[in-house]
């Protein structure tokens, strides 16, 4: 059995806001966009990445507080984070610094070689960003 990642999938608070936060931010695109039942969809691609935003509109629920937090939703069961690879994690950390990302720990080593960084996303999504 041959298996590949096809896409992650993010329920968003507002959905063109968090399209172009990732279209501007990480210079994903926008695939495709549409309605199904009472969810608004998008579909963004960067490489061979694809994410998938939800929005349900009033039925959206908030990211409760202890998600927020990384060493908080670390020790929650269920999905962490996104993790982008970089082959310079500085000067990736400076454009994005640039652009308005704020990040959230200092650069750390990660256990298994190279180091990484967090920050989140508009909808306070945490994010990583590695160099291995």
């Amino acid at each position: 059995m041959k298996l590949k990642v096809h896409h992650i999938a993010f329920t968003v608070e507002n959905l063109e806001e968090s399209i172009n936060w990732y279209e501007e931010k990480l210079q994903f695109k926008l695939i495709s966009k549409h309605k199904s039942n009472d969810v608004d969809l998008a579909i963004l691609e960067l490489g061979e990445i694809r994410i998938e935003l939800f929005n349900f509109g009033n039925e959206t629920k908030q990211l409760p507080d202890y998600r927020k937090e990384l060493m908080s939703d670390l020790k929650t069961i269920g999905t962490k984070h996104l993790c982008l690879q970089t082959e310079d994690l500085e000067n990736t950390i400076q454009k994005l610094k640039e652009k308005g990302v704020d990040f959230i720990t200092d650069i750390d080593n990660a256990s298994f070689g190279g180091k990484y960084i967090f920050f989140k996303d508009c909808n306070g999504i945490l994010i990583e960003l590695i160099q291995v």
